[in-house]
């Protein structure tokens, strides 16, 4: 099964309420950045990328070792930037991207997600919802021939369009994060955006 996906590791985001750069703030012993890569590797083996600003070339050197990197096509379209960039790049049927300021996904839930995809004949995006019942786009598979295009056209077309935006325009199968993981209680999409975040991911792994 992993013949079939790519990983990208969405780090080029410009991190303005955390003052640091999200990918490489630890948790345990390794950066958020070096925890993506693994948790993505689990599925996508050695077919892992990491997609950065063009903005961020001064930190190249303290990538992980040969992890290979790409940058944003679009610049400064944020998320949708990101994950066009790993559709533009993608040489295999499914792109699985995961942003880096995600630190709580598992390799088991990538894995179910990319189960699910190779089962969901007529869906192009496999997109979990998080506990509080919004969707997470970046956390999320993709078939790059059913939706580079489309993506592509939307971001010519609106320099507004939202992920949203996009996910109306492909087939799209949301999946409860219940069936991602076998502990209930788990908040897989707990999302760090500020110092206090990590105050919480911190104390919650002592």
């Amino acid at each position: 099964m992993e013949n079939k996906f790519e990983g990208f590791v969405l780090a080029g985001g410009k991190s303005q309420r955390m003052k640091t750069d999200k990918a490489f703030l630890q948790i345990g012993d390794e950066t958020f950045l070096t925890r993506a890569v693994k948790i993505l590797s689990s599925t996508c083996k050695n077919r892992v990328k990491i997609v950065l600003n063009k903005a961020q070339t001064n930190f190249i050197e303290r990538l992980p070792n040969q992890i290979p990197h790409i940058f944003d096509v679009y610049e400064n379209r944020g998320a949708l930037g990101g994950i066009h960039a790993a559709l533009n790049d993608c040489q295999r049927g499914w792109a699985i991207v995961l942003a880096v300021d995600l630190p709580r996904v598992t390799g088991e839930a990538i894995e179910r997600l990319a189960r699910i995809a190779v089962e969901s004949k007529k869906f192009a995006a496999i997109v979990p919802i998080q506990t509080d019942g919004r969707p997470q786009p970046l956390c999320a598979v993709y078939r790059a021939e059913d939706c580079w295009t489309r993506l592509k056209n939307l971001l010519n077309e609106s320099a507004s369009a939202s992920v949203k935006d996009f996910l109306e325009l492909v087939p799209t199968r949301f999946v409860e994060q219940d069936e991602l993981t076998t502990n209930a209680g788990e908040d897989l999409f707990f999302n760090v955006n500020r110092p206090s975040d990590l105050q919480i991911l911190v104390s919650q792994n002592q």
